[in-house]
């Protein structure tokens, strides 16, 4: 059973109203990755830089996909917004280069972004340091 996405576009007075063929097109791929997402655990992600998309498709997507509650910033390399859309699964991520410059953006689906997980050796890593730690605090109250 396919389910729509509901879709709301308002426009100015006399302009059409009807979806871009691309937006609706996204919307189908982003629905049919947000329910494998649900039945499977799939993940997905779409590389936004690499469709050919007019910037009014690109906005109209960012619209359709409105805003959740989580939208934060992190420091990488250059500023990285990670944004929840209003449907959750589905999160928009933005890479800045430190001169401003977009160098990647993406549509992911996935219960949260993946690079937000700590990986295996950065946790065998966290791990030793706080045993050093901990083994340095002991030998010096002892």
């Amino acid at each position: 059973m396919t389910q729509a996405i509901p879709l709301a576009i308002k426009s100015a007075p006399g302009k059409s109203t009807t979806i871009g063929g691309g937006v609706q097109a996204m919307a189908h791929e982003i629905l049919s990755h947000l329910q494998r997402l649900h039945e499977t655990g799939e993940t997905a992600a779409i590389d936004l830089k690499s469709l050919p998309m007019a910037p009014d498709e690109f906005h109209g997507i960012k619209k359709m996909l409105g805003q959740g509650e989580i939208d934060l910033t992190l420091e990488l390399d250059g500023p990285t917004r990670i944004r929840e859309t209003a449907y959750a699964g589905i999160w928009w991520i933005q890479h800045t280069g430190k001169d401003g410059r977009i160098l990647a953006e993406f549509i992911e689906i996935t219960r949260f972004p993946d690079f937000l997980g700590a990986q295996p050796d950065q946790i065998a890593d966290a791990a030793r340091h706080l045993r050093d730690r901990l083994e340095k605090q002991s030998q010096g109250a002892a």
